[in-house]
């Protein structure tokens, strides 16, 4: 009963609230952001004209709102039935070849469905990773990230998400942790936890000693789980692979050239992810490696000798940025996930793309309250709001709202007060929504 009188309550502020004009300028002047690090642009879809701007034209950073932009371009050029495949050749003398498609959601229980077709009596296995290049890292990303997942290495050779699960578990009172991993990777770890009364461990990585040697410190109470990204992407496949064999009792010496694939090789196994899949990774689950790689895979669609790279990317969000009559005039864009520094656009751009009908499947694609990465954010507005947040060096949220009276509005807002707490950003992101679905 009380829970009806709630909503009650609440429809009739809505509705209340609906009443009055829209005031975007009370809502930011009552915030603790600073003005001049807001940026914000609100189109009407019905007539394609921005209905609420403040510095919509200025260069923000974005963050993962960027991931609409580069999403969308990468789909203009594959297509919606396009499918990530990994497949596996053999030829009439026994010689085997593993095709990477730089499936960003490829696992080592796919990988081993792949090996489990290849005889014992193997005479070669080659491997074709000649669909992108071989540049595992961002332009712009920050070094000091190495140890973030979110910031793990993307390849050809994705398997797993590149990285490696480890445990650190106590022992005994005042004694080292254990550390194990979940799979094997030759990561080597100095290892200074303490066996104590609470969780507080720190990981740091050491290059200029050896790329995968980690520093753990602090003390471990109860068991801690830590994600952390290879160094190596392309050492990690093959060790992989190498493991699967061994436990398929297949004895192979761990060399695997490389070769592409010719016509007296046959097709004999696959292991693909459609769009479906890729389009909730990027969009729904925030994930970095599958909008890099789809980018680069859909410009090694155009690209004359195959091999897609970061600016073929980019040439193709350029090109499909004209096709739709809209003018990049200024934006920078650096990487394909919003993770780098470097990039730059514009709230007015942003919105004006999701305005565009070319992109009105958008809409469907994204998160709605309860989901993904607005699986604790605004649930009164669940099928109602439609959107994309980013929270790294900035915060930032574009998307669409279906309003009380039956309109439909694109909107991106963009928040790079570093100064600012995040709560105090994500409130004010959510009153300028809130105003956007109650009085436009």
């Amino acid at each position: 009963m009380l829970k009806k009188i709630l909503i009650i309550i609440f429809s009739c502020s809505l509705l209340s609230a609906f009443a009055a004009d829209a005031d975007f300028n009370k809502v930011i002047n009552e915030s603790n952001i600073k003005k001049s690090d807001i940026s914000i642009s609100i189109v009407d879809l019905q007539t394609g004209k921005e209905v609420y701007q403040l510095h919509s034209k200025r260069h923000f950073y974005p963050g993962s709102v960027l991931k609409l932009i580069t999403y969308k371009t990468a789909e203009y050029v594959l297509g919606s039935d396009y499918r990530f495949k990994t497949s596996l050749y053999k030829n009439s003398n026994n010689e085997y070849l593993i095709k990477l498609g730089a499936d960003p959601l490829l696992t080592g229980e796919n990988l081993k469905t792949l090996a489990t077709k290849i005889q014992p009596d193997a005479k070669a296995i080659y491997i074709d990773d000649s669909i992108i290049d071989n540049e595992e890292w961002g332009d712009g990303w920050n070094k000091e990230e190495n140890l973030n997942p979110a910031f793990a290495r993307f390849s050809a050779y994705n398997l797993d998400g590149n990285i490696v699960k480890v445990s650190f578990l106590p022992t005994k009172e005042g004694t080292p942790a254990s550390i194990s991993q979940e799979k094997f990777y030759p990561l080597s770890f100095i290892n200074e936890i303490i066996t104590g009364d609470k969780n507080e461990i720190l990981l740091t990585r050491k290059d200029y000693i050896a790329p995968d040697m980690i520093i753990a410190s602090g003390t471990v109470d109860t068991l801690i789980t830590r994600h952390i990204p290879v160094t190596n992407t392309k050492r990690y496949f093959k060790l992989s692979l190498e493991r699967i064999l061994n436990e398929e009792k297949i004895d192979y010496s761990g060399i695997y050239p490389f070769k592409k694939v010719t016509p007296d090789f046959t097709e004999i196994a696959i292991i693909s992810h459609g769009m479906n899949d890729i389009q909730k990774a990027i969009l729904k689950e925030n994930n970095n490696i599958a909008s890099e790689s789809m980018f680069k895979v859909a410009a090694s669609k155009r690209a004359k000798n195959g091999v897609g790279t970061f600016e073929g990317g980019l040439a193709i969000l350029m090109d499909y940025c004209n096709s739709i009559k809209l003018k990049t005039d200024g934006i920078k864009i650096a990487d394909a996930s919003g993770l780098s520094e470097d990039n730059l656009l514009t709230a007015d751009f942003t919105a004006q793309f999701l305005a565009n009908p070319a992109n009105a499947d958008l809409k469907a694609l994204l998160p709605t309250p309860g989901e993904g990465t607005l699986t604790n954010r605004m649930n009164y507005m669940t099928g109602k709001l439609f959107a994309k947040s980013g929270l790294i060096q900035t915060n930032s949220i574009a998307g669409y709202v279906d309003t009380l009276n039956g309109s439909t509005y694109a909107f991106c807002i963009l928040i790079n007060d570093k100064d600012a707490k995040n709560s105090d950003k994500k409130m004010l992101e959510e009153y300028l929504i809130r105003e956007i679905f109650t009085k436009l």
